[in-house]
């Protein structure tokens, strides 16, 4: 059998996360919001954990500690998180969402998952929760 790169499931599935990535940076700029894809991913993480320390928020494989900071650093500047210290260690800061960070999320979320429902058109909810599941798995496999 031949092998085909475009019948690679790795293939595929590293293409519809760069073109996912493509599509928000997009959303982002056609709207002149000045925020990558990455940012905005840390500004939600952020807001989910309420109160955390950088270092909670580096990935080893995906983000190391300078790339959080950098992101963290461009958020800080526009204004939607700010750094707090560390009551707990004075070695490390906390970082927060501002109100404005809460503001900018209620303002874009809803239409930025509306766009991205656009890559989604034609699965049924039952389908989409199969790919979850699936993606999921695989992605617990690689970690």
């Amino acid at each position: 059998m031949e092998y085909r790169l475009e019948n690679s499931t790795g293939h595929v599935l590293y293409r519809a996360g760069r073109l996912l990535r493509y599509r928000a940076a997009r959303f982002f700029k056609d709207r002149g919001l000045s925020i990558s894809p990455e940012q905005w991913g840390l500004l939600l993480s952020i807001t989910e954990k309420g109160q955390p320390a950088l270092r909670e928020l580096v990935d080893g494989v995906l983000n190391d500690h300078a790339n959080i900071t950098r992101l963290a650093d461009g958020l800080e500047r526009i204004g939607l998180v700010r750094r707090l210290p560390n009551p707990a260690d004075r070695r490390s800061q906390l970082i927060e969402t501002t109100p404005q960070g809460h503001e900018f999320i209620d303002q874009v979320l809803p239409d930025l998952l509306q766009e991205k429902a656009k890559a989604f058109v034609g699965l049924s909810e039952e389908e989409k929760s199969e790919l979850f599941r699936m993606l999921r798995i695989v992605q617990k496999n690689m970690e």
